[in-house]
């Protein structure tokens, strides 16, 4: 899967995405180090999405695999450079909303 580029953290506003069941997508969005970000998901009905961070290397830092559609990750970047974001929606067809949210 590859990731669909978004430009900057700083500027992203949100993007509302349909999702069938099993159905995964994969966002990249430039960050700033030391500038802490924050990650949701949420969707309209019950149904079970998860949230994966990775920084530029691959490494993961950050994940919510709680259940249920809303996930929140909360990371501050060592370094910066392109983020992933992967959204897996495990439990039925949903319309997600996914947010970045960066410390001013």
């Amino acid at each position: 899967m590859k990731p669909i580029d978004l430009g900057k953290g700083a500027e992203f506003k949100g993007k509302t995405v349909e999702m069938s069941d099993k159905a995964e997508v994969a966002y990249l969005l430039f960050l700033t180090a030391g500038k802490a970000f924050e990650a949701t998901t949420n969707g309209p009905k019950n149904t079970d999405v998860h949230l994966f961070v990775y920084d530029a290397s691959g490494k993961e830092v950050g994940k919510d695999n709680s259940p249920g559609p809303a996930c929140s990750v909360k990371v501050t970047p060592e370094k910066e450079g392109n983020y992933k974001f992967a959204i897996k929606n495990t439990g039925g067809d949903n319309t997600v909303t996914f947010k970045v949210e960066v410390a001013k």
